[in-house]
């Protein structure tokens, strides 16, 4: 059964035999790609929590807004049974969300991150400092949202 909430505080303490892996995104206009990083990242552990970024969030990350709205894509994603949690994530950088979940004990063994991201990921200091690792997932290169979103609105006809 997946469980999910819109907040961190929903969360419940992790046992220690669970191997604790978080990773987040925008995850709108779900694909094939989602589900092959988000089944990978589950693979890593035995507990999978998202950060969903927020419709603010986004807006300082992407030029244009989602075309689902926060609710609607926490509700596509909820439904998914390699996630066990959901939470909001106000920012691009984890570290606020990471060092709230911490708080109310959680504390994760590895942040999945795609290899298509440059440089240092966000929140990886605060995830080495307590003990836990960064994966870098390969990127499916075949399909993206922005490119579905492209072939919308150019009338794709097969």
């Amino acid at each position: 059964m997946v469980k999910t909430g819109v907040h961190p505080s929903v969360i419940r303490s992790q046992s220690p035999s669970d191997i604790a892996v978080y990773c987040a995104g925008v995850f709108d206009l779900l694909h094939y790609g989602h589900i092959r990083y988000l089944r990978a990242a589950k693979q890593l552990g035995t507990v999978l929590v998202v950060g969903l970024l927020s419709d603010e969030g986004t807006a300082r990350y992407k030029p244009h807004k989602p075309i689902l709205n926060y609710n609607q894509r926490w509700e596509v994603l909820q439904a998914i049974r390699y996630i066990d949690y959901v939470v909001k994530q106000d920012d691009t950088d984890p570290t606020a969300t990471l060092e709230y979940l911490k708080e109310h004990g959680f504390i994760f063994d590895i942040m999945v991150r795609g290899a298509d991201y440059k440089g240092i990921p966000p929140g990886t200091e605060f995830i080495r400092t307590h003990g836990g690792r960064i994966v870098r997932m390969p990127y499916c290169s075949e399909i993206s949202s922005t490119e579905i979103k492209q072939k919308i609105k150019e009338g794709f006809n097969g």
